[in-house]
C-alpha cells in the first residue's frame, strides 16, 4: 500500500467527508479510494481477467473447429457474447 500526504482544498476535503458518511466509511483516506473506484475506468481501463481471456480463446476454438478456417461476423461475435438477442 502505497501512502501519500496530500494537501486538499476545502471544497475535497467536503466532498471526501460527504462520501466517508454516506458509506460509513472510517476515513477519508476510505473515500477517496470509493471515489477512485468508482470513477477510475473513466481514465485508466481496468486490467482484463484472464478467465475472460481464457473462455473467449475456448469460444474461439469452438467455432473453429465447427467451421474451419470461415471467419465469424462482427454479429455472430456479438451473439456469441450475448450482445444480441
Amino acid at each position: 500500500m502505497t501512502q501519500a500526504r496530500l494537501v486538499l482544498n476545502e471544497h475535497t476535503t467536503r466532498v471526501l467527508d460527504v462520501v466517508k458518511g454516506k458509506f460509513g466509511l472510517k476515513n477519508r483516506s476510505e473515500a477517496l479510494n470509493k471515489l477512485v473506484q468508482e470513477e477510475g475506468d473513466k481514465y485508466v481501463e481496468p486490467k482484463v481477467d484472464d478467465f475472460i481471456l481464457r473462455e473467449l480463446d475456448a469460444i474461439y476454438n469452438e467455432h473453429k473447429k465447427k467451421y474451419a478456417n470461415r471467419r465469424m461476423t462482427t454479429k455472430e461475435v456479438d451473439k456469441l457474447l450475448g450482445f444480441e438477442d
